[in-house]
Order: structure tokens, then C-alpha cells, then sequence
């Protein structure tokens, strides 16, 4: 929390009143805000091949996604190819990890 303090710091006194405006609305703005945030740090943490660290591109027809973990923790790693996913499956396995 204390970086969510350190960012409440830099906002101004009209920032901090319409934030407030939205939390006593039900937040809506601000949850919006927060999801995109998360979708566009997925989005740059699946750019990359979890395997081999190669550039993945999103429009790549061999590109492979695996979602994984309960849904408010829900974890997507991006593969360049088959032979990634399937080492990544493997070692998966083999740490035993139910």
C-alpha cells in the first residue's frame, strides 16, 4: 500500500475529489481504470514466448495461450510454438504441481 500512498501524493486536490465523486458512486470509473491497466500489463507480458523468450506476435497463427489459476488470479502465458508449450507442459509435470 504504500506505493498506492506514494501515488496519492502526486495527485492534486481536484484529481483526489473526483475519485472520491466515483468511490462514493460505486467506483466504477476507477475500476475501469484498473482493468485496463491489468489487460495492458497482460497484454505486454504475453509478448514474449514463456519458454524461449522469442517476440511473440499476436497475430501469428502458431501463437498458443495457456490460462491457468483460480479467476481472480488467473495467470496467461503466451508460446511461439507447439514444442515451447509442450516443454513448458512437461516441466510442469515434472515439478508436481497439482
Amino acid at each position: 500500500m504504500k506505493r498506492l500512498k506514494d501515488v496519492m501524493n502526486l495527485l492534486d486536490y481536484e484529481e483526489l475529489v473526483k475519485i472520491k465523486h466515483d468511490l462514493n458512486s460505486g467506483g466504477d470509473g476507477l475500476r475501469i481504470l484498473i482493468d485496463n491497466k491489468i489487460k495492458d500489463e497482460i497484454k505486454k507480458q504475453n509478448q514474449f514466448c514463456a519458454v524461449c523468450a522469442s517476440k511473440v506476435d499476436p497475430e501469428c497463427t502458431t501463437r498458443f495461450s495457456l490460462a491457468f489459476g483460480p479467476k481472480e488470479l488467473e495467470k496467461t502465458l503466451s508460446f511461439c510454438a507447439v514444442d515451447c508449450l509442450e516443454y513448458f507442459l512437461n516441466e510442469f509435470k515434472k515439478a508436481g504441481i497439482k
